[in-house]
């Protein structure tokens, strides 16, 4: 089978030893070459002397003319000849024979490697045919040389299938393209079944023989273990990408330089970008270079020192500004050398956005509480009595310290205290109304007499009532912000590193539950050892607090037939009786013999749940506060409509919008005719009456929005008009009118009128860059002067 054709076959890729088979096969190549070569025709060679001879023979009979002589010559050169070609004929012979030898000492040296390797080597004809293999190959393709000999190289005989599992086209056979395409084919994978149906996988190479009547040579390695070794290693990282993954904190883990080998689904989703667009950057292509700069410098910490490093960050993210407690720790070989860091990033975000909060609302309460230019006191609604006020109620009412004014029944400050029956009547107008207001008359510590506006507000905090009391120096106008605001520390710091336990369970198909795999942090969760956690079957009807059991099973059901993802916060009871909450998420898996497993993390977030329910409480009773002071602050105690304080704030922003906007504002300055008379005559409480009845006449006249009424002082009053031309402006004048004599409130005294009527200025304008809205009212009041002057009972409007 083997003769002069013999031949070893090599690949490339399958092992170092494949080298030195080529070279075999070359030298085979070289030698068969030469005993080509000298498979001249012997006769040929031994004609050459009698050629010569002939040739000198002819030269002679040309040149000589003694014939004698001439044919003496020629016999001795004919002797010569003959003894010649006997020589040549020996010497080639010896020759042939040694080269054959030598051949086939070469074909049995070659023959006996092939049969050696441990690499399966076969060997096809130029049609496919298999001609030869070597015992390797028997004992890798379970198939004897002579029945192998009995197939060709595509035989559907070869059950054979992809690396995946499916069946392979014999077109994508090594051996079949090697010979269609005429050059190597190296290294493909594939299963080979056999009889019984067990799987046996096989690296294929095949490569085109060079030589007459040869098709290709196909090697064959085993890579059966490669091929469970790959698996084993898939279903692990299969298995560290499913924890990392449902980890409901970002994960990343980079190599030495700083390089992103991997992240999971929480980093790409606060960074907003896919894994891998993430996976091969750098830090520097994703954040600031400030915060880069921190955060390398705790990776080579983390690093060189083989620790775990954690520290505070505030990331700049495509949607949002966060901070972070960022965790770095080495990962370490099997020689206890790093070889990646991995980091953990806790979002503390929301704590610090509440802690920034707090401290405002605290800093608020001091400015407004204690900086306010009104006295404000804090009254028991059941015996009157002061339990707090402010500084500015100590300077108010000249006392010598807040001592002075707590413990005292308010109405000693007034100059005329309350009846019973006018107490009463606060009483029930506080209760019904949630509000009193009135200007009365109050006495300092040191006996001075000063006018104020005493406004009464019942609350409720923390389920208790009380009454805010505010009183306002009207004396010279003054107008301030109030605000009271009562503080708690709400929120507790948040420690809380990743994923505190890390689980497997699976739910068998009687419905019982029980952990494969849980790390040592569930004894600190559940305060007991993990033996004992793991030994006991359907664990979670024993440490689940019996009223959120429900909900446990009916989203673990849900995730049991959509497969979605597991998550649910619920409260565990540990050994100790201690109560928990804990949140969790995992990943469902359905295997093969038809269990569910569930891969996930559980963390301890009792702390959390404490601070959320103290501070939505808190954040309530803050909120209901500040806009009951927000809405005190900027109302007239009187007329209860917006006060100056307010009107100054909303003609600015009004002034800075519609200078933007390009559209104009409008102002109505009014007063009432002859009020100084009215109140000599009718009295201060009429004249108190009269302007509410004003004020609330024309504040109920307005239809937009934006307008604003707002009392000016005394009996003065102004309107703000945005985007209101001239046109609409004197149309506006004119419902007010119309609206103040509709009430028909009788003044005797008036040299107008025998009902109360009111004066206006008006001024309109395009608010300019560069001019005060002040001007505007600056006009507005000349227009008021101008209507007075004219008479009163009108409107006038401004004009350059």
């Amino acid at each position: 089978m083997w003769g002069s054709r013999s031949l070893i076959i090599t690949t490339q890729g399958v092992n170092p030893n494949l080298s030195v088979i080529r070279v075999s096969c070359m030298a085979v190549k070289r030698k068969q070459q030469q005993l080509h070569t000298l498979n001249i025709p012997l006769e040929w060679i031994l004609l050459l002397p009698f050629v010569m001879q002939l040739i000198g023979t002819i030269a002679l009979l040309t040149t000589l003319s003694n014939y004698y002589w001439t044919f003496l010559i020629c016999g001795m050169m004919l002797l010569l000849s003959i003894a010649f070609g006997v020589f040549a004929y020996r010497w080639i012979k010896q020759k042939i024979e040694h080269i054959e030898l030598s051949l086939e000492a070469s074909n049995k040296k070659y023959k006996t490697l092939f049969d050696i390797l441990p690499i399966g080597i076969s060997i096809t004809d130029p049609n496919g045919n298999l001609i030869a293999g070597n015992l390797a190959s028997e004992k890798i393709l379970k198939v004897p040389n002579q029945k192998l000999t009995s197939r060709t190289y595509d035989s559907h005989e070869w059950q054979i299938v992809q690396f995946d599992g499916s069946p392979m086209p014999s077109n994508e056979y090594a051996s079949v393209r090697a010979l269609a395409e005429n050059r190597e084919i190296d290294n493909v994978k594939m299963g080979l079944l056999d009889e019984l149906g067990n799987v046996r996988w096989l690296s294929v190479s095949a490569a085109p023989i060079p030589l007459e009547g040869y098709g290709v040579a196909i090697t064959y390695v085993d890579i059966s273990g490669l091929k469970h070794t790959e698996e084993a290693l898939r279903q692990s990282e299969s298995r560290l990408q499913a924890f990392l993954d449902n980890a409901p904190t970002p994960i990343s883990i980079k190599d030495l330089e700083g390089t992103y080998l991997s992240i999971n689904q929480e980093f790409a989703y606060w960074m907003q970008a896919d894994y891998e667009k993430v996976v091969g950057k750098k830090d520097y292509d994703l954040f600031s270079h400030e915060a880069v700069k921190i955060i390398r410098d705790m990776e080579l910490q983390a690093i060189f020192e083989g620790i775990a490093v954690s520290f505070e960050e505030t990331l700049h993210l495509p949607s949002s500004q966060r901070t972070f407690i960022i965790t770095k720790f080495p990962l370490m070989d099997v020689h206890d050398q790093p070889y990646a860091v991995a980091g953990i990033y806790l979002d503390i975000s929301d704590r610090k956005q509440v802690e920034m909060e707090l401290a405002y609302s605290r800093d608020l309460q001091s400015a407004i509480y204690n900086g306010s230019a009104d006295a404000i006191f804090l009254v028991n609604p059941l015996s009157l009595l002061v339990f707090d006020c402010n500084q500015q109620a100590v300077i108010m009412f000249e006392a010598n310290c807040k001592q002075e004014l707590i413990g005292i029944e308010g109405q000693i400050l007034q100059k005329h205290q309350f009846t019973e029956a006018e107490v009463n009547e606060i009483t029930e107008d506080v209760n019904l109304l949630g509000v009193w207001s009135r200007e009365i008359e109050f006495v300092t510590k040191k006996g001075k007499c000063f006018w104020g506006n005493l406004a009464i507000k019942g609350i409720s905090v923390a389920s208790q009532e009380i009454y805010i009391v505010r009183v306002t120096n009207i004396s010279n106008r003054k107008y301030a912000e109030l605000v009271l605001k009562e503080s708690e520390a709400l929120f507790q710091k948040i420690t809380t590193i990743s994923p505190e336990v890390i689980y497997i369970f699976v739910r068998y198909g009687d419905g019982s539950i029980k952990f494969e795999y849980v790390n040592a942090a569930i004894e600190e969760l559940l305060e007991m050892s993990i033996d004992d956690f793991m030994s006991v079957t359907n664990i979670h009807r024993y440490i689940f607090h019996p009223d959120d059991f429900e909900s446990f099973e009916n989203e673990l059901n849900h995730s049991m037939q959509t497969l979605d993802i597991f998550r649910l916060e619920w409260r565990i009871i540990t050994s100790q009786q201690q109560v928990k909450w804990i949140k969790s998420q995992a990943r469902p898996e359905l295997r093969d013999n038809g269990e569910i497993a569930w891969y996930g993390f559980a963390i301890d977030v009792s702390d959390r749940k404490q601070t959320e329910i103290a501070l939505a409480s808190a954040e309530s009773n803050l909120r209901q506060i500040n806009q009951e002071l927000e809405r005190l602050i900027n109302l007239d105690g009187l007329t209860q409509i917006a006060n100056r304080r307010c009107f100054n704030d909303r003609i600015l922003l009004e002034w800075q919008r519609l200078h933007r906007e390009n559209q104009p504002l409008s102002l109505l300055m009014f007063d009432v005719d002859y009020f100084k008379r009215y109140n000599d005559f009718y009295g201060h409480q009429m004249g108190d009456e009269c302007l509410v009845k004003i004020a609330q006449t024309v504040h109920n006249l307005m239809r937009r929005p934006a307008d604003l009424v707002s009392r000016y002082g005394g009996e003065e009053f102004i309107i703000i008009l945005p985007n209101t031309s001239v046109e609409g402006a004197l149309f506006v004048a004119d419902l007010v009118h119309q609206a103040i004599q509709s009430l028909q409130i009788p003044h005797r005294y008036s040299m107008v009128s025998d009902f109360v009527t009111i004066s206006m200025g008006i001024a309109c304008d395009l608010p300019k860059l560069g001019q005060s809205p002040y001007v505007l009212i600056s006009q507005a009041d000349h227009a008021l002067y101008e209507a007075k002057h004219q008479g009163r009972n009108r409107s006038v409007l401004f004009v350059e």
